[in-house]
């Protein structure tokens, strides 16, 4: 199938009719390999998808007659911590298949009579479900947050996703879009789109605090880096190294990781996969400090969370906390890629621990109110 693919793409003009015609068998006769290679696996992942919407159904009946409800998919940590920060009215929804499926979450919106639907990222599916409860009940108001950038629209899944909404949007079964980055926000406002800004914002009074354990070494965090290039793991790992008797923890680590670790000679606490938020809040307790210094990003949690947590976070130079205040200068870098400066941050920020969080306090106050006054701008517009 591939060395079709690729034969095709050498002969044949892309995006001439017979190279969308052959693309469009192409699709078809690769998802049916894959259903008859696979079949008892998707069998059991629909069943799943399926008892989710059920799920998804029944909460939407605590939401009857409510202004908005916000879906987000609970499989992507991000995003969906990114929702449970902002809004109240939460509905966790996975992937939607199937016409029965994408039917029962529409006609669940609008027979429990809510006004406005959020969706938080777009997942496969929910532009069908999107387009349902338009055609069941067009003064039902659909608004999406985009999480990405357009760095992203490198990944064809994400850009054939925003390829789709904002078609919708042209063709008005979009109401308006939210952002979690201002550059976003203000380029597709300027470009014609209806358009509001969101930030990204975090609440853990509910996760355990835990006493800090007495150790000679300094200990760092990288924290949901794992292998992609954008989260910039081997620059981090190197300026741990170069920080005088430290130690990193890394969750999760991947075994290219784990051997640059061990040809540095860097010492590390790691676990391979990802793990629930509420056990890596309590584990970045013990860290002296954590740091993210990603290539790109919108709207980051885990540096809020660190803060949170009571342990500073150095963050890459590339969303909107901090921007223009003392904390931002203390904690933002400006070069991502530079070990050596990374290093002396490091230790920067741990000499003026107290100081950094005491300035973290002080924004988070006036953060807390600005989030809710977007939120309530963007439910209302």
């Amino acid at each position: 199938m591939q060395k079709l693919k690729n034969f095709v793409k050498r002969f044949i003009k892309k995006d001439g009719f017979l190279y969308r015609v052959i693309k469009k068998i192409y699709h078809i006769l690769s998802s049916l390999k894959y259903r008859i290679v696979n079949g008892k696996n998707v069998r059991e992942q629909n069943k799943h998808y399926t008892e989710q919407v059920d799920l998804a159904v029944k909460k939407l009946e605590e939401y009857k007659d409510k202004d908005y409800i916000v879906f987000y998919n609970p499989t992507w940590l991000g995003v969906a911590n990114s929702t449970k920060g902002l809004f109240k009215n939460i509905v966790p929804l996975e992937q939607v298949f199937g016409k029965k499926n994408i039917n029962k979450v529409a006609e669940a919106v609008v027979n429990n009579n809510i006004k406005s639907v959020i969706f938080s990222q777009i997942v496969d599916g929910w532009v069908d479900v999107l387009k349902k409860i338009k055609e069941l009940n067009n003064n039902i108001k659909t608004k999406v947050i985009w999480h990405g950038n357009c760095y992203e629209f490198f990944s064809d899944y994400t850009w054939n996703l925003n390829k789709d909404v904002m078609n919708l949007y042209k063709e008005g079964k979009i109401d308006s879009f939210a952002f979690v980055r201002s550059i976003m926000y203000e380029f597709y406002k300027k470009v014609g789109f209806k358009s509001f800004q969101l930030q990204n914002n975090v609440h853990l009074d509910n996760i355990k605090r835990v006493e800090k354990k007495k150790s000679d070494k300094v200990k760092i965090g990288i924290y949901n880096a794992d292998s992609r290039e954008l989260k910039n793991i081997y620059t981090s790992l190197s300026a741990i190294k170069l920080v005088p008797n430290s130690i990193a923890d890394v969750v999760p680590i991947n075994e290219s990781a784990k051997k640059f670790t061990e040809i540095l000679g860097l010492e590390t606490t790691s676990v391979d996969d990802y793990i629930p938020t509420e056990e890596l809040l309590e584990r970045i307790q013990q860290n002296e400090v954590n740091i993210y210094p990603t290539f790109t990003e919108n709207g980051p949690m885990f540096p809020l969370e660190s803060f949170e947590m009571g342990v500073p976070c150095l963050l890459g130079n590339n969303n909107d906390f901090f921007v223009g205040t003392k904390l931002g200068e203390y904690v933002i870098l400006t070069k991502e890629d530079d070990p050596e400066y990374i290093k002396e941050r490091i230790i920067n920020c741990i000499e003026h621990k107290d100081e950094i969080m005491a300035l973290y306090r002080e924004w988070k106050k006036e953060f807390d109110i600005k989030c809710s006054k977007l939120v309530e701008e963007f439910i209302q517009g």
